[in-house]
């Protein structure tokens, strides 16, 4: 036997994560089975997909000493036993505590490794847990003529099981209990009569209808009919930290940059060996230079596929975030007495699973504020000739190097009257000031911004939609709103797919080189001088119709220098529908760049997001484009030259 110690903090991990995949199972399974909730009768197979997911929590649970997680998951598939064995009919009562029970199970998991405390109110729920099954369990033993568990000299093993009639009357009388149970303090029959709705203490609020991801759906279905194929699927699988594959993106990168460097001494050899003068000097050094070129491109293929392989390593689909919301919009329905079903699309998008995981919470927000804000009251929706139920549309998808992440909902819209009488009441804005629709939206993102008449535990607070825009650009991307009056909001969120590598416009300015990410680039111009104007102190230029603001890298960085009289070099980029034009003195080519990030003693620079290193061996800082256009635009100056005429 070895000696080693019993290493349980491995096993932990273990336990954490497939304990989180199985939670997340079971939400969506009890999402399904709530849409039978009317039918009274339970699918097979998503009860047995559910008696599954937790009983396998009950083993993993045990084998680590985890008590409290055991318990509770045993409980949970006694009552699924029943529905399983149509002890049990399917009803709101049983689909409700089964996701109380979820919720819970969840929170001793977190308590059990030492995540969070022990939640409180624990033993209540098990005991109206236990009660509930209660009831069951003793009907099915009386109708099947088996012992109760009561000990009281109930039916013996041996009796006859009742007839047809007998049960019929059985359950009449079970039935007429729990009326009379419901609405009056029984007495204490020879028969259970423990209300079921009561044992819950649940009201009944509006059910929701969370509409399965086009793709998801038919992988769920797989894996609930052939588990075998899943433990297959498994085997050829394993866990890795994440901090291995930061470790090994890293040095990925620095293999880039070797890459770059010696390309451009390849480059550089083959410039001079072209030198007819330096010829017959060179001698053998012309073999070599051929070679450190071939061999230059060699290293180029190999690190390309390198980097390739590493990325598609790091990358997860999306759907481990959307597989949360179905709940989420399910719970914030029901507490706001609406009808809303959440429709999701391209959940198998992949993305950079450090993205993957600072997503989730920008988006959760997105989807109740279309649930709080967004769709109307179901009577509401109604008088304006809509279906009773509103529809908010999740739909991810691959463009270019990037991905883009819609939300949209068929609600009232955002009520910009509402919008600028609050603005104007915060003194954001005068009441003389004429803004477009789009600069009143943007206005929703001011920090403590609030329409909300009244705060609730979801919204009215003014916190949320500045957070959401703030988290957005910290994973450098772009968050854009459009929203038609009665129609519904969309929300666009567009992110690359990978925060360490990308493509980059190289642009000198003075002595420093500077680069661009190339998203952001909409194109690159030379502007002759007279075309160039200048409208309450800033430069600007219309380009197709559009007046599009101009800032001078020099003078925002303090470079100094001297300006060309004749003419200006100008690098158009957006964001949000805004353009702005950067002024440079030249085009240095495109390049993919590894984005280091500042050091701590160095902290945040204005206009500048990180910094990278070149192939020969200078460092080179990152614009930060989502920075130089918030000031481009600030007070209003561009606003201000569009109503002019410029």
């Amino acid at each position: 036997m070895s000696d080693e110690p019993f290493d349980k903090e491995e096993f932990v991990a273990y336990f954490r994560d497939e304990a989180e995949e199985l939670l997340q199972q079971i939400d969506g399974d009890l999402l399904r089975l709530e849409e039978f909730v009317d039918s009274g009768q339970a699918d097979p197979e998503i009860v047995n997909s559910l008696f599954r997911a937790l009983h396998t929590i009950k083993g993993s649970s045990g084998m680590l000493g985890f008590t409290e997680v055991q318990g509770l998951a045993h409980k949970l598939e006694n009552l699924c036993d029943l529905l399983r064995k149509e002890r049990m009919p399917l009803s709101e009562g049983s689909v409700e505590i089964l996701f109380s029970g979820r919720d819970f199970l969840t929170d001793l998991v977190q308590a059990a490794i030492g995540q969070s405390a022990s939640p409180s109110g624990l033993i209540e729920f098990t005991g109206r847990l236990d009660q509930f099954v209660a009831i069951y369990n003793e009907t099915s033993n009386v109708i099947e003529g088996r012992a109760p568990d009561r000990g009281d000299g109930g039916n013996s093993a041996g009796s006859e099981p009742m007839n047809e009639a007998e049960i019929a009357a059985f359950e009449a009388e079970v039935e007429r209990l729990l009326a009379e149970a419901a609405t009056t303090s029984p007495p204490a029959p020879t028969l259970p009569t423990t209300p079921v709705e009561s044992v819950l203490a649940t009201p009944r609020a509006t059910a929701v209808t969370a509409a399965p991801a086009r793709g998801s759906a038919e992988n769920a279905d797989a894996k609930k009919g052939a588990p075998q194929g899943k433990r297959s699927s498994l085997a050829q699988t394993i866990r890795v930290d994440i901090d291995r594959l930061d470790a090994l993106l890293n040095l990925v990168g620095e293999l880039v940059i070797n890459r770059t460097r010696i390309s451009d001494i390849a480059t550089t050899l083959g410039r001079l060996m072209g030198d007819r003068a330096l010829k017959a000097s060179i001698g053998l050094i012309g073999p070599l230079s051929k070679d450190l070129a071939d061999s230059a491109a060699l290293l180029a293929r190999t690190t390309n596929e390198i980097q390739e392989s590493i990325m598609k390593v790091r990358m997860v689909p999306i759907g481990q975030v959307f597989d949360r919301f179905p709940r989420t919009v399910r719970d914030v329905a029901k507490a706001r007495g609406k009808e809303v079903q959440l429709q999701i699309s391209g959940a198998d998008t992949d993305l950079d699973k450090t993205i993957v995981d600072e997503v989730g919470e920008p988006l959760m927000h997105l989807l109740r504020n279309c649930v709080d804000h967004g769709i109307e009251a179901p009577d509401e929706r109604e008088r304006q000739g809509k279906p009773r139920m509103g529809t908010i549309a999740l739909n991810a998808y691959h463009e270019g190097n990037q991905i883009i992440i819609e939300i949209s909902d068929d609600g009232g819209g955002i009520n910009l009257d509402k919008v600028r009488a609050k603005a104007i009441k915060n003194g954001l804005i005068g009441t003389e000031d004429r803004l477009t629709d789009r600069e009143l939206i943007e206005l929703i993102f001011t920090p403590g911004f609030s329409t909300a008449e009244e705060v609730s535990d979801v919204s009215g607070r003014g916190v949320g939609m500045d957070v959401v825009k703030r988290n957005i650009t910290k994973l450098k991307g772009i968050f854009d709103v459009d929203s038609a009056p009665g129609q519904g909001t969309r929300f666009t969120i567009k992110l690359p797919l990978t925060l360490a590598i990308i493509q980059a416009l190289l642009v000198r300015v003075v002595d420093e080189l500077y680069a661009i990410p190339l998203d952001s680039v909409i194109e690159s111009q030379r502007v002759e001088m007279p075309d160039v104007r200048t409208v309450h102190g800033a430069e600007v230029i219309t380009l197709r119709g559009q007046v599009v603001p101009l800032l001078r890298i020099a003078d925002f960085f303090e470079l100094g220098g001297e300006r060309d009289p004749e003419k200006v070099m100008i690098v158009i980029v957006g964001l949000q529908g805004r353009q702005v034009g950067l002024v440079v003195d030249s085009f240095e080519g495109e390049q993919e760049i590894v984005i280091k990030p500042l050091s701590d003693v160095v902290g945040r620079i204005p206009g500048i997001s990180g910094a990278t290193i070149l192939g020969n061996g200078s460092i080179s800082l990152i614009i930060d484009v989502h920075s130089l256009v918030s000031d481009a635009y600030a007070g209003g100056k561009v606003t201000r030259a569009e109503f002019s005429g410029v």
